[in-house]
């Protein structure tokens, strides 16, 4: 080591040594690291309690944070963070904190959870971290983002198939065409929610034997595309059974799903487990030090404080009035203006359009107008959700004035509602039947807005 770095390192050690025998900083020994962390993640924690309860996602997160938290348990022994390890986890939260206002809070809880997992060792098996990052509520965002994606693959694929097996297929879209039948790829089959339970397989797999990074990271990548290959092969049997040329069997569309699933997993389970490594204990770790601990308490200090730019009211959509007359199942019907209640009024501050609600009769007519691609244009099943029903699967139907419409029903408290909802383009009258088809759409033709996203609520039978 050269003279000037031995003189630089024992500047930092008497800069230390003093720091700590400072009086105003004293105390800070006496306090544990986990109570620093604790307030400074608090606005995470607020965030993931809501975001569970919002109706966007089920809550399954809490299942693999109970199961993540039980296998680093386990692994207690061999992981035994290092100063690096903990300084860099110490920024980390600390950059959480300073990025709310600034960054989506899912983003800003992904920074947290990582400086969290390399505090407590916890980074060093791909396999915990990952189970930690699959904990936080992403089903809704990967639904959003990669739903339709997916989808196309997914038909694609069994376009493919399907050609291969000699049969005539057409595909528009999502939807395959077959002897003049016509079988939609629809978003429970896309393939979202099979990814995710994919992802947490290999995860927690590679987290139970140990599995190194380069090989935990070797079976993530190799997700993606056996997802997109499995559901090309279910959404093919399932148009076989749609069709009529292949029986059930009994399986319905979950057993052919949960089938498709288990074969797709046992090449992951054999890769995992012949990758296996075996519990190696660490040595004792030296205490927290006083600049990690210095960056918690900045951070435990920063967290209760207003971050960021504060979000200021949207602009109304221009010409945006509310229509006199709607048009639904072939019927022109008034409209009757609700008044906004305190929730919707909330939610209409921020929303990058403007909302209507209506009514005629004992039915509800609610009207979203958006001027641009936005991922608070949401589907109405998962306020629903938030708001006590249950929720039945959503399908695809065509009206008496042959419009599509997404259908599913909502229930609770012994009354059941029949939905009905799509989203249409002002310019052209073009039409989606699921909000993240219309996303992807609206990214690529950004002029075929303005976009009306239209929902029909009525009794069972209405």
């Amino acid at each position: 080591m050269s003279s000037a770095n031995c003189a630089t390192a024992a500047t930092a050690k008497t800069w230390c040594s003093e720091a700590a025998g400072w009086p105003p900083l004293r105390w800070l020994r006496r306090v544990p690291p986990s109570a620093l962390l604790a307030i400074a993640l608090a606005p995470v924690w607020i965030w993931y309690a809501r975001r569970l309860n919002d109706g966007s996602d089920e809550p399954l997160g809490l299942a693999v944070l109970l199961g993540a938290a039980l296998m680093a348990w386990r692994e207690r022994r061999a992981l035994q963070a290092g100063s690096g390890e903990r300084f860099a986890g110490a920024l980390l939260v600390l950059a959480s904190v300073l990025a709310i206002g600034w960054l989506p809070p899912l983003v800003r809880a992904g920074i947290a959870v990582g400086g969290l997992v390399c505090w407590y060792g916890i980074a060093r098996r791909a396999g915990l971290l990952g189970l930690f990052m699959l904990s936080l509520p992403v089903v809704a965002s990967l639904q959003f983002y990669l739903g339709y994606p997916m989808r196309l693959a997914s038909a694609a694929g069994a376009q493919w198939l399907l050609d291969s097996a000699g049969l005539v297929v057409f595909r528009h879209g999502v939807d395959l065409e077959i002897g003049g039948l016509t079988v939609g790829v629809d978003p429970a089959c896309g393939g979202v929610r099979m990814l995710w339970h994919a992802w947490l397989a290999v995860m927690a797999l590679a987290a139970f034997h140990r599995v190194s990074w380069r090989f935990t990271l070797l079976g993530s990548a190799l997700v993606p595309p056996a997802c997109v290959a499995a559901n090309a092969v279910r959404s093919a049997w399932l148009a076989m059974v749609e069709t009529g040329r292949l029986g059930d069997a009994g399986l319905g569309h979950g057993g052919v799903g949960l089938l498709v699933f288990a074969v797709m997993t046992v090449p992951f389970a054999w890769f995992m487990g012949s990758r296996a490594n075996p519990a190696v204990a660490a040595g004792n770790p030296a205490p927290p030090r006083y600049s990690e601990r210095i960056v918690l308490l900045a951070a435990a200090l920063l967290a209760p404080l207003p971050h960021g730019p504060m979000a200021v009211p949207a602009s109304p959509s221009p010409g945006s009035a509310p229509p006199a007359v709607f048009t639904f199942n072939g019927l022109a019907l008034p409209l009757d203006p609700l008044p906004p209640t305190p929730q919707e009024r909330a939610f209409a501050a921020t929303f990058s359009g403007d909302i209507h609600t209506f009514r005629w009769g004992t039915s509800q007519v609610i009207l979203r107008r958006v001027t641009t691609a936005t991922r608070r244009l949401h589907p109405s099943r998962d306020c629903l959700r938030a708001a006590g029903y249950q929720i039945g699967e959503a399908a695809v139907v065509r009206c008496a004035d042959g419009s599509g419409w997404s259908r599913f029903t909502a229930t609770a408290n012994g009354s059941r509602l029949m939905i009905h909802e799509r989203i249409v383009s002002e310019c052209d009258g073009s039409s989606w039947t699921d909000v993240p088809a219309w996303f992807w759409s609206a990214l690529r033709h950004p002029l075929n807005g303005p976009w009306r996203a239209e929902t029909v609520i009525t009794g069972e039978d209405g």
